[in-house]
């Protein structure tokens, strides 16, 4: 039975063969019938519209003559001219179909139906075209009657047979070069030939790969004096000349990817590549060459690299991998991390904290754009994505902040600025419309911790262990000493006095502006770096020891562990109803006893040595950020661990361009972070937080005294 079966669907393979048509005699039939076509439409049309066309161009000859003031020149007949020449003698000049633009149009639309109908362009072309050929006609019969109207009748037929013979032909092959060209371009599309050359209206010489791995190209242009070449080499200045040039290549990424943002940028690629390395060569090359952004190029030289596989194509290919690796191993020991491709935004990157949230999230594969209001901030160099913004208390600071997320767009905002807390909250319903989530604290417990004074009744009413604190000057004497004397609103130990001698209280408070006192705490400084979750629960406290501070931040520390520290840093929380990340400061007595001097309701500068301790604060916080119904574990550090900080340098010239580190030659877009980051759960345990109730005045009757005393 099968072979039978076999035998049948041999047979009626052949029949089938026999009566299907080959497919090149099936694409000349079509080509044939398409020229009868063309001639039938040019025959036809020309038969039908020669005696308007006639008559419409012999009337508008007419009114341009008498526009340009002529005399002698009539078109009364309709279909030709009179013409008197200098001496007076009539001439008749009939306007014949071969002087009609008629012809020319025919053969331009003819060619546009046959050759050009699947391009959207066509018709703006031909029109084009077509009125091109109608001024430059018209340009012909004038000068023809001009001639004869001023020289002599015989100045008229020479013109017209000859002069206007060769007009003909140009405008004719002008026209139909200019339905070519604005038919065939198009700016949304590169067009490509097999081997990924573009086509379209691009030099090949733009093909080449970027990063200091060049492929010879070879130079297509005709020898001669090249205008803009002499321009920029000769007359402009070497400084003018490098930025057009660098504006030129930032705007010539290929059609279809550069007018698109970052993130689309690299889908794109990741489409392009799909097809083969070698269909869409020229585009991939392009965006190595010119792409500054390293989340672009990330997502190239990943695609490349995950296709070699495919078989060499070319020398175009072979430099697009050689691209692709060099990118890859300009830092070995970090691409050992995946990648999100998420886009976070930090606000404050120019700080110790903002510093520190920038590396972490980098280290976890995050690319990071950074913000700040100092335009030499050192982590706008540190950050893939920079953008320098107002101060939080200027009037244009939401609008600029705004502008930014929505041209990057990036999946969350993270702020490392207590003071811009205010700021921010009136603009989170924007930010959702845009895509940018974020997790701001209760803007009142953010304002208890800033304000020193609102601290001070805080922790009062709480029964939280606080420095007596007096601002006002009738107080002053009721805070025992020694003391120290700092802004109500200040931070990083700016403007902060010290005093020992009760003579110059007085002028120390005066000197510092909106001043309070409190009793210089004895004993060993500490600072706890905190994350609260949202329903109030202490995720982590990593409580380190203060062995060195510059300029209020810790260059010098070491984790330690101590239940009496986590439970006040708990209680401390729990009194100003804060949520998210926050570090409290505090002294531990020789006594063992703890006192919380203020919380700063941010990530801390010191928050490398908890992240290098184990507690991943950063990451949990970018979790509950992204996704707030997603549970939160309780973090562990290791305690024990030291460090050590050194001074670190990022070099960028005027205009913001990066200079490479002569001390590090190895250039990383996502650093990694050193230290390994081990487990160990703190024996407190996780402390739940509850928001307090308001403070009035019957529970704190100091409060009309303008003074607070410590607690335990």
């Amino acid at each position: 039975m099968s072979r039978v079966e076999e035998r049948l669907n041999r047979a009626l393979a052949r029949r089938e063969r026999r009566w299907r048509p080959a497919a090149t005699p099936l694409r000349r039939q079509l080509v044939l019938l398409e020229l009868i076509g063309a001639v039938v439409g040019c025959v036809g049309g020309y038969l039908l519209f020669i005696d308007p066309v006639r008559r419409f161009e012999v009337t508008l000859a007419s009114r341009i003559i008498d526009l340009l003031g002529v005399d002698r020149v009539s078109g009364a007949l309709g279909d030709g001219f009179i013409v008197f020449g200098p001496n007076l003698e009539p001439v008749v000049a009939e306007m014949t179909g071969s002087c009609s633009i008629l012809s020319s149009v025919l053969a331009l639309a003819a060619l546009a139906v046959v050759a050009l109908r699947q391009r959207p362009q066509a018709l703006p072309g031909f029109l084009a075209a077509a009125v091109f050929v109608l001024a430059a006609n018209q340009v012909r019969l004038l000068g023809s009657l001009l001639a004869g109207r001023y020289f002599a009748v015989d100045a008229l037929v020479f013109f017209h047979d000859w002069i206007g013979a060769v007009l003909n032909f140009a405008y004719t092959l002008i026209g139909l070069l200019i339905m070519i060209g604005l038919t065939m371009y198009d700016a949304q599309r590169a067009e490509q030939d097999r081997t990924g050359r573009h086509t379209a209206d691009r030099p090949a010489a733009w093909a080449r790969p970027g990063l200091g791995h060049r492929v010879p190209v070879e130079d297509t242009r005709e020898p001669g004096v090249q205008i803009a070449a002499v321009v920029h080499r000769r007359i402009l200045p070497k400084a003018v000349s490098r930025r057009l040039a660098r504006r030129r290549e930032q705007r010539r990424i290929d059609y279809r990817v550069g007018h698109e943002t970052p993130a689309r940028r690299a889908e794109i690629i990741r489409e392009l590549a799909g097809k083969g390395l070698g269909v869409h060569t020229a585009t991939l090359l392009a965006v190595a060459s010119y792409e500054t952004d390293p989340l672009v190029l990330d997502t190239l030289a990943g695609v490349v690299a995950a296709r070699q596989w495919e078989p060499v194509a070319g020398g175009d290919v072979i430099a697009l991998r050689l691209w692709a690796r060099a990118w890859l191993m300009r830092a070995p020991g970090q691409r050992s991390i995946a990648e999100t491709g998420r886009l976070v935004a930090v606000t404050g990157a120019g700080g110790p904290a903002g510093v520190a949230v920038v590396k972490a999230l980098q280290a976890a594969g995050d690319h990071v754009l950074a913000l700040d209001a100092n335009p030499d901030a050192a982590g706008l160099r540190l950050a893939g994505r920079s953008a320098v913004l107002p101060c939080a208390g200027h009037p244009g600071f939401a609008e600029a902040l705004l502008a930014v997320l929505e041209e990057h767009r990036p999946a969350a905002l993270v702020c490392t600025v207590a003071e811009e807390y205010a700021a921010l909250a009136p603009l989170t319903p924007a930010m959702d419309e845009l895509g940018v989530k974020t997790w701001l604290p209760d803007p009142a417990a953010a304002e208890r911790c800033i304000d020193k004074i609102a601290f001070a009744r805080t922790m009062h009413a709480a029964g939280v262990p606080h420095p007596a604190t007096a601002w006002t000057p009738a107080t002053l004497g009721l805070v025992p000493g020694p003391w120290v004397v700092k802004p109500a609103r200040g931070r990083g130990s700016r403007d902060v006095v010290l005093v020992d001698d009760p003579a110059d209280l007085g002028r120390a408070f005066a000197a510092v502006p909106g001043a309070v006192v409190q009793t210089r705490v004895t004993g060993r400084e500490f600072t706890a770096d905190t994350l609260v979750g949202p329903d109030g629960t202490l995720l982590a406290c990593v409580p380190r020891w203060r062995d060195e501070t510059r300029g209020g931040v810790s260059v010098r520390g070491t984790t330690f562990t101590s239940v009496a520290v986590t439970e006040i840093v708990a209680a401390t929380l729990r009194a100003v109803g804060h949520t998210g990340p926050a570090n409290v400061q505090g002294f531990v007595a020789d006594s063992g006893d703890v006192t919380v001097v203020e919380v700063n309701p941010r990530f801390s500068g010191g928050l490398p040595l908890t992240l290098a301790a184990g507690a991943d604060v950063v990451g949990a916080y970018l979790t509950a950020i992204l996704d707030p119904s997603a549970p939160l574990p309780t973090l562990g550090f290791r305690p024990g661990v030291r460090m050590a900080r050194h001074f670190a340098e990022v070099y960028y010239t005027a205009d913001g361009t990066p200079v490479a580190d002569p001390l590090d030659p190895v250039t990383c877009s996502v650093p990694g972070f050193g230290a390994a980051r081990p487990i160990a759960h703190s024996p407190s345990g996780p402390a739940s937080l509850q928001t307090p109730s308001p403070v009035r005045a019957e529970q704190a009757p100091a409060i009309d005294q303008g003074m607070f005393v410590a607690v335990g």
